[in-house]
C-alpha cells in the first residue's frame, strides 16, 4: 500500500456565458455543444442553428441556487488548494492493455502492453510472442493473422505483401492469444460521410489571436452516427487527448454542416514558438466514423486528461471493449473507423495577416 499526495488548486474562477470548448476558452457562436452534463473540452455535439445555443448552467438560469452558485463562483473561488491523502494499492498492476485499429485507409495495427505502477514514469512495456487475428462477420469469414514488428516489441501489423483494409458495413473482431490468456474485442465499421472541404483562418475563440481549422460538410440523415477528426499538420497527426475532436449527430441529423471548428492552435501568445501552426505549414484532416463506444471511450479520455479544475472527474480506468478469458480488467481499445481525406491548405502570408497582433 503507498500513500500520495494530491493537490488541486483553483484561481480566479470566473462565471461566464457559453460553453466550454478546449482548455481556458469559451464559445459563444456556432459550432459546437458540449455533451448533456458536462464542462470537458472537445467532446462535442454539433449545432445548426444559433438560436439553440445554451450555456452549461442552461440549467440552473431559472433558479435561485443557480444564481447563488455563480455569485459564489465567481466571488469567493478565486484562490483554493485541497490536499487529499489517496491510498493506492497493487491489487490491479500488471494487466494487459492493447491499442488496436482497423481503417478503410490504413492497414490494421495491434499495440500490446502491460500496465506499470502509478509512480513509474516510464513507456510502457510491449508483450511479444502474442497469436494476434483479425476477422470480419461475413461467411465464410475473412481473416488474417498479424505479426509482431521486429522494430517496436508488441507492435503487430500486417505481413508484407498481404493487405487487409477495413470495408464499411462490417464487423470485425480482433483475437490476441497470449500468456495463457485470450482477449477478445469486437467493433463495427461504419460508413463516414465524405468531407466536403477544410478552410484555416482565425478562431473567435481567442479573440483571433490563434488560427483554427473549420471544416464543412454534410450530416446525413439518420440518427447514431459518431465522429473523430484527426488533424495533420506537415503530415503529422496532432494528438493531445485534451485536444480530441468528437462528436454525435444528435442535435443535427442531417444538416450541412459549415464551419466547424475542429482545431485551434492555442499557445501563449508572447511565446511563438509554441505555435503548432505556422506560416507555410500544410493542413489537411482526416474525418472518420466511429462507433458510439469509440466515442464515449475518447468522451472519457477527455474527462480524465482535463485535471485539476472545479469540474474534474475522480481518475479511474476507462471501460475498454476487450474482455480477458481470466476475468481480469483489459485497458484500451479496438476501434474501426471508415476515412475521408480533406483537402490540403497551405497556411499563406493572407492568413497570417488576418492575425491579431498581441
Amino acid at each position: 500500500m503507498k500513500n500520495y499526495i494530491i493537490k488541486s488548486e483553483c484561481k480566479g474562477l470566473k462565471a461566464a456565458g457559453g460553453w466550454r470548448l478546449a482548455p481556458g476558452t469559451w464559445q459563444n457562436g456556432f459550432g459546437l455543444q458540449s455533451p448533456v452534463s458536462s464542462l470537458r473540452p472537445s467532446v462535442f455535439r454539433l449545432r445548426s442553428s444559433v438560436s439553440n445555443l445554451r450555456t452549461p448552467f442552461s440549467g440552473l438560469r431559472s433558479s435561485v441556487f443557480g444564481l447563488l452558485f455563480l455569485l459564489i463562483s465567481t466571488i469567493f473561488l478565486s484562490s483554493c488548494e485541497d490536499v487529499i491523502e489517496v491510498k493506492l494499492n497493487d491489487e490491479n498492476l500488471n494487466l494487459f492493455g492493447v491499442e488496436a485499429s482497423i481503417t478503410t485507409q490504413d492497414e490494421p495495427t495491434v499495440f500490446l502492453y502491460k500496465t506499470l505502477k502509478v509512480d513509474q514514469d516510464e513507456a510502457y512495456p510491449g508483450v511479444s510472442g502474442a497469436v494476434v487475428t483479425i476477422s470480419d462477420n461475413v461467411t465464410p469469414a475473412n481473416s488474417i493473422s498479424l505479426i509482431e514488428d521486429q522494430q517496436k516489441k508488441g507492435f503487430y501489423r500486417v505481413p508484407q505483401n498481404k493487405s487487409y483494409l477495413g470495408i464499411a458495413g462490417r464487423e470485425y473482431s480482433l483475437s490476441i492469444q497470449t500468456q495463457g490468456t485470450t482477449l477478445t474485442a469486437k467493433d463495427k465499421l461504419s460508413k463516414v460521410e465524405p468531407v466536403d472541404s477544410i478552410q484555416v483562418f482565425p478562431s473567435m475563440r481567442g479573440n483571433k489571436l490563434f488560427l483554427g481549422v473549420f471544416s464543412y460538410g454534410k450530416e446525413p440523415k439518420g440518427l447514431g452516427n459518431f465522429y473523430k477528426w484527426d488533424v495533420y499538420i506537415n503530415d503529422t497527426l496532432v494528438h493531445n487527448a485534451d485536444r480530441l475532436a468528437i462528436a454525435s449527430d444528435e442535435l443535427v441529423d442531417g444538416n450541412y454542416i459549415s464551419k466547424l471548428e475542429i482545431y485551434t492552435d492555442f499557445h501563449d501568445p508572447k511565446k511563438q514558438e509554441d505555435r503548432k501552426i505556422n506560416l507555410n505549414d500544410k493542413i489537411y484532416i482526416k474525418q472518420t466514423s466511429i462507433s458510439e463506444f469509440a466515442y464515449y471511450f475518447y468522451f472519457q479520455m477527455i474527462n480524465q486528461s482535463s485535471t485539476g479544475s472545479l469540474f474534474s472527474v475522480p481518475s479511474a480506468n476507462i471501460k475498454s471493449n476487450f474482455t480477458s478469458s481470466d476475468g481480469k480488467p483489459v485497458l484500451g481499445l479496438f476501434v474501426a473507423k471508415d476515412v475521408s481525406v480533406s483537402n490540403t491548405v497551405v497556411i499563406d502570408q493572407a492568413m497570417e495577416d488576418q492575425l491579431r497582433k498581441p
